[in-house]
């Protein structure tokens, strides 16, 4: 797991999920809005780079302080692969189970 804070790494992830669409929409707006001043707190989380199977985005900790708060409790994912997905997921502190939350995936188009 890799949490991706570089801004050339991040614009380069934008452009690699615009070629992924429309199912990677949602991911590919999370890092969009990230990329454009991170109005809504968020970072993004990777399996591997470059060659990501994963990508989650998430609350920041700082933000994401209430634990019944799902609006702000929102994360994002897209994966090529499903096991990856699982073991992210599963085996890795990436998703806050102690709190309430909604979990976006693939867009199935």
């Amino acid at each position: 797991m890799l949490v991706l804070s570089c801004p050339c790494k991040l614009r380069l992830l934008e452009g690699m999920l615009r070629k992924r669409l429309p199912q990677a929409i949602v991911v590919h707006g999370a890092v969009m809005n990230i990329n454009r001043g991170n109005p809504i707190h968020h970072e993004v989380i990777v399996d591997s780079w470059p060659e990501f199977k994963v990508v989650l985005t998430r609350p920041c900790k700082e933000i994401a302080t209430d634990p019944s708060d799902v609006y702000t409790n929102v994360y994002a994912a897209f994966y090529q692969d499903l096991d990856a997905y699982r073991r992210l997921i599963k085996d890795t502190d990436a998703v806050n189970w102690a709190h309430t939350f909604h979990l976006f995936g693939n867009d199935p188009f």
